[in-house]
């Protein structure tokens, strides 16, 4: 984690923005004591289609209850 003052972030501000982009928080401070934390954005999970998935195996196929209930006895 950087730590930089307020003076620093204004003086140089694309300087810390390349720190943020690299993946490091930065401390803001102000006469010694934290005042602000800026921090690149979550990364976000990319999931896969489930459901395109799920049609790509089985179609349109659906199951009754009745008859899952029946394969879930037999298990």
């Amino acid at each position: 984690m950087r730590r930089a003052t307020i003076s620093e972030v204004g003086r140089d501000f694309l300087g810390v923005l390349k720190w943020i982009e690299a993946g490091e928080e930065v401390e803001v401070l102000s006469e010694g004591k934290l005042v602000a934390l800026i921090s690149p954005p979550l990364q976000r999970v990319q999931h896969p289609d489930y459901l395109a998935r799920l049609k790509r195996s089985f179609g349109d196929k659906v199951i009754s209850p009745e008859a899952s209930a029946e394969l879930r006895d037999l298990n």
